[in-house]
């Protein structure tokens, strides 16, 4: 699968984009977690898109450092690719 090409970021719009998505949320599950339901797959998958989209940009940056090895930047570089299907 051939990855789109994206603007890359500053490391300071980074950051704003970081904070901005709130990632805190996604840190702790509140106290009540173990009496409320479980979220559905559903839920689950929308989650797990807002962190990947939270943090896609941090990635871009390690697959375009040059002292990364190649290996780890393919195994990113296809994480990426996953995801990017999983959440479009």
């Amino acid at each position: 699968m051939a990855q789109e090409h994206e603007k890359q970021m500053t490391l300071e719009q980074i950051e704003a984009h970081i904070k901005a998505a709130n990632l805190e949320q996604y840190e702790h599950q509140p106290a009540h977690a173990a009496a409320a339901p479980q979220l559905d797959l559903a839920g689950q998958l929308k989650r797990i898109c807002s962190v990947y989209k939270a943090i896609k940009p941090i990635l871009q940056v390690v697959v375009n450092f040059p002292l990364i090895p190649s290996s780890i930047k393919n195994a990113i570089k296809t994480f990426m690719n996953v995801m990017n299907t999983i959440c479009p």
